[in-house]
């Protein structure tokens, strides 16, 4: 199981651009999985819970860990303490309580875009981007780097990541150091490293389906 995992991590980043940096989303994994993965070179991982944030960045403090998924106002304390990254971002009163609780150097902070059309999925509406990230850099503890989104698996993929695309190519004529582009998945990671994305966060496609 170990040498398969390492083959599937390795065949991903053969297949990145040198720009394009791969986050592992071991929320689903096991401790052996993600040790395995950091013994042969993997740094980013990700998690959606941030108790299992803080459990892992307790258990693997050299590796980077990232934030993603929804984030309640009572759990940013463990993002503000834990994360490497925070790529979520979509609520300014969240947002305000993860810094407070950010005691080292600014947290790397993507804001997440509604690029589906789906009103049930979390993120900002790209008509209300410009705004809301204008208000997020007064926020001291946050490093604003860039936006993430994720296409609707049964819509028009590749027209969500050009909306993705052209909204941080907006935001960059205003905030030039926003430069990240976080999109793709293991279903359509490919598609988005041709639309340009500086990160991609892949699971399923590392360990397996859970």
């Amino acid at each position: 199981m170990s040498s398969s995992i390492v083959t599937c991590w390795q065949h991903i980043l053969d297949a990145l651009p040198s720009q394009t940096r791969l986050i592992a989303v071991s929320k689903y994994t096991t401790d052996e999985n993600v040790q395995t993965l950091a013994q042969a070179g993997q740094i980013d991982f990700a998690e959606s819970r941030p108790q299992n944030l803080r459990d892992r960045a307790n258990r693997f403090p050299d590796l980077q860990w990232h934030m993603i998924g929804p984030l309640q106002k009572n759990k940013a304390k463990y993002v503000g303490k834990f994360a490497s990254m925070w790529h979520s971002c979509c609520d300014m009163e969240t947002a305000k309580q993860v810094a407070s609780h950010v005691t080292h150097t600014p947290l790397p902070t993507l804001v997440q875009v509604n690029i589906s059309g789906e009103p049930q999925k979390q993120g900002i509406h790209p008509q209300e981007l410009p705004l809301f990230f204008a208000r997020l850099t007064t926020i001291k503890k946050l490093q604003v780097i860039g936006l993430m989104g994720m296409a609707a698996r049964d819509g028009n993929i590749r027209a969500s990541f050009k909306l993705l695309h052209q909204c941080r190519d907006d935001i960059l004529r205003l905030h030039p150091n926003a430069k990240e582009l976080c999109m793709g998945m293991s279903n359509d990671w490919r598609i988005a490293i041709e639309e340009g994305a500086t990160m991609v966060r892949i699971g399923s496609e590392i360990f397996g389906k859970y």
